[in-house]
């Protein structure tokens, strides 16, 4: 499975997800998509409500490893499916806005439990053609 913005990449065990951007709020932002794309089908998810998650500024792989983090328990604690998400650099940290609405069984099917986020192969790499993240998703 893959989409436009991130590729699923070989690995012996969970998911290695890699995620491309313009720029590192972009990366924060799509990656945080990335991983509900994981979750379901985000084509079905209505855009009804508006959350936002305020992260302290940090080096770029452990500021990417908290948005992953709270993205994730977006879903397990709250039941809520991101359908698009944005991010802005604000007063040294990072906001990310997200926008969609809490799971409704009748409309929305779980393609896989993702369980955590993990620190290991984590990298944010700043190129000529933007920013490239890879993390792995234990599921």
């Amino acid at each position: 499975m893959s989409g436009g913005a991130y590729r699923l990449l070989p690995h012996t065990a969970d998911l290695l997800v890699e995620v491309r951007a313009p720029d590192f709020p972009s990366l924060c932002a799509r990656s945080a998509e990335a991983v509900f794309s994981l979750l379901t089908d985000r084509r079905r998810v209505r855009r009804s409500e508006r959350r936002s998650l305020d992260f302290a500024s940090e080096p770029p792989e452990e500021l990417l490893l908290s948005v992953l983090r709270g993205s994730l328990l977006l879903f397990s604690l709250d039941r809520f499916l991101v359908r698009e998400a944005d991010a802005n650099m604000e007063g040294g940290g990072l906001a990310l806005a997200v926008a969609g609405e809490p799971m409704d069984a009748g409309r929305h099917s779980i393609c896989r439990e993702i369980k955590a986020v993990t620190a290991h192969a984590l990298s944010v790499k700043d190129g000529p053609s933007g920013f490239v993240a890879r993390f792995v998703l234990d599921v």
